[in-house]
């Protein structure tokens, strides 16, 4: 509507044929004849430099330089019509003009335009473009994007443009659509061997983000555990302690086309378990290392694990128990404290937290359903499940908690606001 306005009194000014008072001098060396009441009211660059008091501000020929003449031009017939035509040719140059100008209103007009062309030959121009103008909404599409289609990495355009960073960001989100980590390491492979010389020793740094536990056995035996690059960055340690993983741990690649499980802590230096390389006379032999922990674990048969406000608990155990232990690990000497001990006692409950307050839900052979509040430290019951669930899963997603799966292949929703099944 300002902007309406603001065209209606241009055109008053053309009506009544109001002098122009000043000269723009484009790169070319050709002129445009301005009013600057419109050059004020339209940019706040102009507005700031007519109204500092400086030299510059009160001479009747202004040069611009700051880019080519088609864009100045462009810009300046914004100014004065309200409309510009955004092409794939010209939209970087009109964006950059109008963060030169100050002129936020068309920046957000250009954003939307970009936002609409994002594919895979624009999604990580896109992305690097919207980082160096500050566009939030198209970062967040085009990454998105990226996310979306990175099965498809060989069709996205400028994939092994991606920096250092911008790769470590995009490898470790969760949200990342894979059907499974082989093509994530053959992915970041890729980038690195559009430049080895460079990023061969990067490689160890992004190593790490790569869920080898979850890549497939045979990409693991017969490419990682055989790839030179990861031979010659020494990340062999990773690939080692993700076939020990699978094996001994039952550690499985995810089943459906997201990537949505984190990456375990196999090789953190508070692992249990560390594969060792020796070798001698050209023989390479593997050996398993128990690793002293700075912590005492806890009895873990029956216990349920989660990572609640920065710590670790444990609910339940084996023979059912009301137990609740946690342990800081942020703490120099940490070690296991009992918390409040729940109403009913759990083997293997289902834990999840819900805004402020943690649910146990059924256990073995239970129903039974328990919050805790924290701010008050006690636990109170609520209503049972439907049904029993051992062995499944539960997660806060909206406004409800779900539990699903177990030996029971249940499926049940739970309101907490409410107390409903």
């Amino acid at each position: 509507s300002h902007l309406k306005a603001f065209v209606a009194s241009l055109h008053k000014l053309q009506e009544n044929e109001v002098m122009t008072d000043v000269t723009l001098i484009l790169p070319d060396q050709s002129a445009i004849q301005c009013h600057r009441v419109v050059l004020m009211a339209a940019s706040p660059f102009f507005e700031t430099m007519f109204q500092s008091g400086l030299k510059e501000g009160t001479e009747q020929d202004i040069k611009l330089d700051f880019a080519d003449t088609g864009t100045i031009r462009s810009l300046v017939k914004f100014f004065y019509t309200g409309d510009i035509k955004l092409t794939a040719e010209n939209i970087k140059a009109i964006v950059a003009g109008s963060e030169f100008l100050c002129c936020e209103h068309l920046k957000a007009h250009c954003e939307e335009f970009l936002m609409g062309n994002v594919g895979l030959s624009s999604c990580i121009d896109n992305y690097q473009f919207g980082k160096v103008f500050n566009l939030k909404v198209l970062i967040k599409t085009a990454f998105d994007f990226i996310l979306s289609k990175f099965r498809e990495y060989r069709e996205i355009s400028n994939f092994d443009k991606l920096t250092e960073d911008e790769l470590a960001e995009v490898v470790s989100c969760d949200r990342l659509n894979v059907e499974n980590e082989d093509v994530v390491f053959e992915a970041v492979v890729h980038w690195v061997n559009a430049d080895p010389d460079v990023r061969e020793e990067v490689f160890p740094r992004i190593a790490p983000l790569i869920r080898f536990p979850f890549c497939t056995k045979t990409m693991l035996s017969d490419k990682i555990c055989c790839s030179s690059l990861v031979l010659k960055s020494e990340c062999i340690q990773l690939a080692h302690e993700a076939v020990w993983s699978q094996f001994h741990l039952n550690c499985r690649p995810p089943s459906d086309n997201a990537r949505c499980i984190p990456r375990p802590s196999f090789h953190s230096n508070r692992s249990l378990f560390r594969i060792v390389e020796t070798k001698s006379a050209n023989k390479v032999s593997l050996s398993v290392r128990v690793t002293t922990l700075p912590w005492r674990p806890v009895d873990l048969d029956g216990s349920t694990l989660a990572f609640i406000d920065g710590k670790i608990f444990a609910f339940g155990g084996g023979p059912p128990s009301k137990s609740v232990k946690s342990i800081n690990l942020k703490e120099s000497n940490p070690e296991w404290k009992s918390e409040q001990e729940m109403l009913q006692a759990e083997k293997n409950p289902l834990i999840v937290q819900f805004a402020d307050k943690v649910y146990a839900f059924g256990g073995w052979g239970t129903k039974v359903t328990q919050e805790f509040d924290p701010a008050l430290n006690e636990w109170r019951m609520r209503s049972q499940m439907p049904g029993r669930c051992y062995g499944g899963s539960t997660v806060a997603l909206g406004d409800k908690i779900y539990v699903v799966g177990g030996s029971q292949r249940v499926c049940y929703s739970y309101d907490p606001n409410n107390d409903e099944w």
